[in-house]
C-alpha cells in the first residue's frame, strides 16, 4: 500500500465542530458534522453537489445509516427533521464533479453491501439498494473513489466497511489479572446523549457485542463516559441480557437505577483503549483509582 496523508481542518477552531477532510492525491472531499450543527452546513463545500453520506449514532456508537443524494444537502436536511438515532455524520463529494448521481448510487450500494458483509455495526437502512446501470468508465471512477473512502473512514472511527483484524478486541475477552476468563462486569463506552437517555433514563444498554457463552458470567455493567469526562462513573446490576433484534448483538437490562461511583479516570498516557466494550472484575472497579488499574 502507498503512504498517504489526511488533513482534518476544524473550520471554526472547535475540534468537535464542522471539519473538512482532505486526502492527498484525491479529488474527493469530506465534511464531518454533528447533527446540532446542520444549520451551519449550507455554506459548506459540496452541500449542493451529488454526494454519499454516513450518519453515525445511537447510545452505543454502533449504528450507521448510509445514503446518497443530488444534492446531498437536501437529503441531509430531511434526516435532521425526520430521522432519529444519529449523532454525527460525514458526506463525501468530488471537487472535479466526476462523481454524479449514478456514481453516488453505486457508492451507496457498495457501502451497504460491505456493512452487511462484515457486520461490525447495526445498519439502519431498511432496503438494500441495487447497483445502478452504468458505463464501465463511470463504474471504474466510482470504484476508485470508494477505495479512497475506505482508507479514510477508519480514521474517523467508522470501521463498518472493513474486516476485523486479528487481535481486534470487539468480540474478545480482555485479560483480567492472570486469568482472561475471570470477569463479572462489562464496561461500555458511552457518549453523553446515550448515557443520559439509555443508561440512566431507560436502565438499559444496547447493541453490545457479547459471546453467548459468556452471558451468564455478567453480573454488572459499568459506564465509561467518553471525553471530556473520560472516566467510569456508574455501575448497575444486570437483570437480563436479550438479543438485540437480528443484529447478533444484545441489549442489557438493569435491575435497578445505575449507581454513581467515585470516577475512575483515564489518565494522560493511559494504555487502555475504550473505543469498544471491555470485560472486567467488579472487585477491580471497587479498588481502582485509574482506568489502567482496572486491567492491571
Amino acid at each position: 500500500m502507498q503512504p498517504f496523508s489526511i488533513t482534518l481542518f476544524a473550520t471554526s477552531g472547535d475540534p468537535e465542530g464542522i471539519r473538512h477532510l482532505d486526502k492527498s492525491n484525491w479529488s474527493g472531499y469530506g465534511v464531518v458534522f454533528n447533527r446540532t450543527q446542520f444549520h451551519l452546513l449550507k455554506h459548506e463545500p459540496g452541500f449542493s453537489q451529488a454526494g454519499v453520506y454516513i450518519l453515525v449514532g445511537n447510545a452505543a456508537e454502533e449504528t450507521i445509516y448510509i445514503g446518497e443524494a443530488d444534492p446531498v444537502g437536501d437529503r441531509l436536511k430531511n434526516h435532521v427533521s425526520n430521522k432519529e438515532g444519529w449523532v454525527w455524520g460525514v458526506y463525501f463529494f468530488d471537487r472535479n464533479h466526476k462523481i454524479g448521481k449514478t456514481e453516488v448510487q453505486y457508492l451507496e450500494s457498495a457501502l451497504v453491501g460491505l456493512a452487511k458483509r462484515f457486520d461490525r455495526a447495526i445498519l439502519l437502512n431498511k432496503n438494500s439498494p441495487s447497483e445502478p446501470t452504468m458505463s464501465a468508465a463511470a463504474k471504474a471512477t466510482a470504484q476508485a473513489f470508494l477505495a479512497d473512502m475506505l482508507l479514510i473512514l477508519p480514521m474517523l472511527g467508522i470501521n463498518a466497511f472493513t474486516a476485523s483484524k486479528q487481535g481486534d478486541v470487539d468480540d474478545q475477552i480482555q485479560p483480567v489479572g492472570a486469568d482472561a476468563d475471570r470477569f463479572d462486569t462489562i464496561v461500555v463506552p458511552a457518549r453523553e446523549e446515550g448515557f443520559r437517555q439509555r443508561f440512566l433514563g431507560e436502565r438499559c444498554w444496547f447493541a453490545v457485542r457479547i459471546s453467548a457463552k459468556h452471558i451468564a458470567k455478567l453480573k454488572y455493567i459499568a459506564a465509561y463516559q467518553v471525553a471530556p469526562v473520560a472516566a467510569i462513573t456508574h455501575v448497575a446490576e444486570v437483570d437480563r441480557v436479550l438479543p438485540y433484534g437480528d443484529s447478533g448483538k444484545y441489549i442489557i437490562h438493569f435491575k435497578d437505577d445505575p449507581q454513581a461511583i467515585m470516577p475512575i479516570p483515564r489518565t494522560d498516557g493511559s494504555e487502555i483503549n475504550m473505543q469498544s466494550s471491555r470485560y472486567a472484575l467488579r472487585d477491580k472497579l471497587n479498588s481502582a483509582k485509574t482506568l489502567d488499574e482496572v486491567w492491571a
